[in-house]
């Protein structure tokens, strides 16, 4: 008599997704591995760039040092305060040839013609670029102050009169009696002058 064969399996059940999560895992594995390898590779080649470049910036450097040395001995100061200085000299030529062009003699004449009597000028600035005029000064009275807006005003050079301000200078008092000088009125104007061709 035959005894019937039994098939069962001992296998744990879901083994099979198990098996499938390990071969999973370890697919995973091995590419990170390859990636880390990659990565860790290529980083090799730019660390070596990047050696490359600073040995390169090094030897910029350095020749940039002889040079400034060698100018410094032929005369010639390359100096970053040298380099701010010499801004601020190109400044400074610009605008004296600006002024070059700008006849002094002509236009101190035109305000010889235009200041009354009565009226000091103590300081004249010139911004040449737009021909403005800042004029300090001080008159005897208010009415001397007007009376040379009215000739500025009136004068073929002049235009556009602004007296930005004026104040009543008291004299100074010495002691208990008073200074021989009167009272002034000092004032601030700007005027466009536009010389006559």
């Amino acid at each position: 008599m035959h005894l019937p064969m039994l098939h069962r399996s001992l296998a744990a059940h879901g083994f099979a997704v198990v098996h499938l999560v390990q071969w999973s895992l370890a697919a995973v594995v091995t590419g990170s591995v390859l990636v880390t390898g990659w990565l860790w590779w290529d980083s090799r080649a730019l660390d070596e760039q990047a050696v490359q470049y600073e040995t390169v910036a090094a030897r910029i450097q350095e020749a940039n040092r002889q040079f400034a040395q060698e100018s410094l001995r032929a005369g010639f100061d390359l100096s970053e305060t040298r380099r701010k200085s010499l801004a601020q000299e190109v400044s400074f030529s610009k605008r004296a040839a600006e002024q070059h062009a700008f006849s002094w003699t002509q236009f101190l004449s035109a305000l010889e013609e235009a200041v009354p009597p009565r009226v000091s000028l103590s300081s004249v600035a010139l911004a040449p670029k737009e021909s403005v005029i800042s004029l300090n000064g001080s008159a005897l009275t208010l009415a001397d102050v007007t009376s040379f807006v009215n000739a500025l005003e009136s004068h073929r050079a002049f235009r556009n009169v602004v007296l930005s301000q004026h104040r009543v200078q008291e004299p100074a008092k010495d002691g208990d009696h008073q200074a021989r000088s009167r009272p002034t009125v000092e004032f601030t104007l700007t005027v466009t002058y536009r010389p006559a061709t």
